[in-house]
């Protein structure tokens, strides 16, 4: 559990966007959900299939350099034995905050009963969805 905890504060570090040289994803959830969810199904995706290059296709250069393919078979490892396998998620809704968009799921996983809150913040650069950060808590 302090292994994903510490996870989750390195995503935490490397979710702070730029402003200036971000955008927000939409103001409106139709916007949000159009453009986050596919980026969603990537990662959630790549965790169950333990692909590495499906889980990140999204992610900035920053989050990249911080979760390698090496420190994405620790943190698959960590989360699956304190949750277990993905099943389904449900879309709760998003803020924005200066230049980011700050999504939330409820996520169902099949070693816990307990709901998961998934937290992915997503900014636009330069035409991309790019994903700053991401959360299991």
């Amino acid at each position: 559990m302090k292994h994903v905890l510490f996870y989750l504060m390195v995503f935490l570090m490397c979710a702070a966007a730029m402003p200036g040289y971000s955008a927000v994803v939409g103001t409106t959830n139709d916007e949000v959900k159009n453009v986050v969810e596919p980026i969603l199904d990537n990662v959630m995706n790549g965790f169950t299939k333990d692909d590495y290059f499906l889980y990140s296709k999204d992610f900035d250069a920053t989050l990249k350099e911080t979760i390698t393919s090496e420190r994405f078979q620790e943190i698959r490892g960590d989360i699956v034995k304190w949750i277990g396998s993905y099943l389904y998620r449900e879309y709760l809704g998003f803020i924005n905050r200066d230049a980011i968009t700050i999504i939330f799921w409820k996520g169902v996983f099949d070693k816990t009963e307990d709901e998961i809150l998934i937290k992915m913040v997503v900014s636009e650069r330069n035409g991309e969805y790019l994903i700053t950060g991401l959360w299991y808590q």
